[in-house]
């Protein structure tokens, strides 16, 4: 069907006879397609110019990377057989109707004197007056008090006019559009949606509830749509401006998507994104303690100390230095973390001697090969460090004993014992990154993170940390590593 749209003017990049492609803005004092949130398949009328040069017709839209093209279907031309003209550099392209759009409709408000109507017109007979009339609305304009009382089983192009907004709907065999030929405001987000969600692996949905306002005035109507369209993390329903979102409790079905949220008062629609995790926490039993900053259960966003989700009541606290260091609401990444500063962060505790695997989930906020990322996670002194990360060296773990029968291994992203400029090379910038550690045992009290050693440690955001008196496999460390959002690449 045929989709019509405002003030949108595009200038051609090129083209010739075929498909053509648009320039990236709008012609001067004019909307373009995205404004107008035009997507790939939209069918369009367009006229195109070109000096003394023209051609109307239908065209189909195509997006790729932010990129408009249309495919044409010329109906008239300036070209004697009314075939495409060459579209280069020089053309402009605008949106409009054309003739037959309006005519096709137009026959219906023309009373007919025969007794039959003529074929395409919607009529009904009047047998008081005699006639035919058009049957209501069936292409007329009916009239309504409010937005509200609009018809709810109108035909594609019915057309209403609502009193108490002065406002002209044409319905769209989806929704009633306003038409407006006015500069209009596009609707604001007065409850927006969180940039990032993790949905429970129980089950259990989320509710997001947003609201968005009309500076005119005019209503709001809600929806949404997903990317990937056929992600399998969850189902997803909507009431008005209230979505439920449902999780997925097949194993297979971890991963992230994203959810759009959007709002129209009937012309512009403004959009929100949230990216939602789904992932399913390996060996939740065999948990030894586990801590995560965006989990309000496990700190509240007010004091040091961090609650212990494994139920083991092993809690943590942070000791600061001053500086930087502390609690985070939104960190580099939209979510709460806790900001270590240069040696200013610490926290002592014994570990046990049953912790096989260990997990540092962390943002290195700079460049990591650039900066030359030199970091340490766990220490027991000065020069005495188990998990670390350094520029010389042969090994970025040192100073604990593999268990009995196992052999002690770390693990940056994915990949297995990296150098020290591998490991480097493996974090990425702008993502959660993890740090495993299998199989060291340590066997005295360490300190967690940031040993205050002058020069080696430096800024970086910390969102969770977790171990296991288990040996996890490469399989549940990945799906540990899976189970936050906004990683970095699994690639080992």
């Amino acid at each position: 069907m045929v989709k019509f749209i405002n003030r949108c003017k595009m200038p051609v990049a090129s083209g010739g006879a075929g498909t053509i492609t648009f320039g990236a803005n709008a012609v001067a004092g004019f909307e373009s397609l995205a404004d107008q949130s035009v997507g790939a398949g939209d069918e369009l009328r367009y006229t195109l110019e070109q000096n003394n040069e023209y051609e109307v017709g239908t065209g189909v839209i195509g997006l790729s990377g932010g990129t408009y093209t249309m495919t044409r279907t010329p109906l008239n031309s300036s070209n004697s057989d009314n075939s495409a003209i060459s579209a280069g550099a020089a053309a402009v392209c605008f949106f409009t109707m054309i003739a037959d759009d309006v005519a096709q409709y137009l026959a219906d408000l023309a009373n007919v004197s025969d007794t039959s109507p003529s074929a395409g017109q919607a009529l009904t007979w009047d047998a008081v007056a005699s006639t035919w009339k058009p049957a209501s609305p069936s292409g007329g304009i009916t009239n309504v008090s409010t937005y509200a009382n609009l018809p709810g089983s109108p035909s594609v192009t019915d057309l209403a006019f609502v009193t108490d907004q002065k406002s002209l709907y044409i319905y769209d065999g989806t929704e009633w559009d306003r038409i407006y030929t006015d500069t209009n405001a596009v609707p604001e987000w007065t409850t927006s949606p969180p940039a990032t969600g993790v949905l429970a692996s129980d089950g259990t949905a989320t509710v997001q509830t947003v609201v968005a306002s009309d500076p005119e005035g005019f209503p709001i109507e809600y929806s949404y749509d997903t990317n990937p369209s056929n992600q399998a993390q969850a189902t997803i329903s909507q009431a008005n401006n209230v979505f439920t979102i449902t999780p997925s409790t097949t194993v297979s079905d971890a991963g992230e998507f994203t959810l759009r949220y959007k709002a129209t008062d009937g012309l512009h629609t403004t959009a929100r994104s949230s990216i939602y995790t789904l992932g399913f926490f390996p060996q939740v039993d065999a948990l030894w303690g586990h801590w995560d900053m965006e989990n309000s259960s496990s700190y509240s966003g007010t004091g040091t100390t961090w609650s212990d989700l494994s139920g083991n009541n092993r809690d943590l606290t942070w000791t600061n230095v001053g500086g930087t260091a502390g609690y985070k609401a939104s960190g580099n990444l939209n979510v709460p973390v806790w900001e270590t500063g240069d040696n200013q962060s610490q926290i002592s505790y014994a570990l046990s001697t049953d912790v096989k695997t260990i997990l540092f989930i962390f943002d290195p906020l700079v460049d990591p090969v650039a900066s030359d990322f030199q970091q340490i996670f766990l220490s027991v002194g000065p020069n005495s460090y188990a998990g670390y990360f350094d520029n010389t060296g042969s090994g970025m773990v040192g100073g604990v004993n593999a268990h009995s029968g196992l052999t002690a291994e770390y693990l940056v992203n994915g990949n297995s014992n990296p150098t020290p400029t591998q490991g480097q090379a493996h974090l990425e910038q702008n993502k959660f990154n993890s740090f495993f550690m299998r199989n060291y045992n340590p066997a005295t009290t360490w300190t967690f993170f940031q040993y205050p050693t002058a020069g080696y440690n430096q800024t970086i955001q910390l969102r969770a940390i977790a171990m296991w008196d288990v040996s996890l496999t490469d399989a549940e460390m990945e799906t540990a590593h899976n189970s936050y959002p906004q990683m970095a690449t699994w690639d080992g």
